[in-house]
């Protein structure tokens, strides 16, 4: 029973991001599509320099602690709802 517990934590916790994460998507095709710059035509300056960002190098890290922490909590639901069950 334990097992079970555990795989069906982590599998709930993969589809939790994998939701998360496509939700964001989504979400931000949709903003890029129908973005309607607000800047006048005759006033138009734009820039000729290239900006370059980074990404944050911690992010791998964040993911999978996060992945973790939503296993456990799940894990603890489950185990807190059978346990309740054995006490009924």
């Amino acid at each position: 029973m334990l097992k079970r517990n555990l795989l069906i934590a982590l599998m709930g916790a993969l589809v939790v991001h994998i939701a998360y994460f496509s939700v964001q998507l989504c979400i931000s095709i949709v903003k890029t599509f129908f973005y309607q710059p607000q800047f006048a035509l005759s006033d138009v300056a734009l820039q000729s320099e290239v900006s370059f960002g980074f990404v944050m190098h911690d992010a791998p890290l964040i993911l999978i602690l996060s992945y973790f922490i939503v296993a456990s909590l799940l894990f603890a639901a489950l185990h807190t709802k059978q346990w309740m069950k054995r006490k009924v």
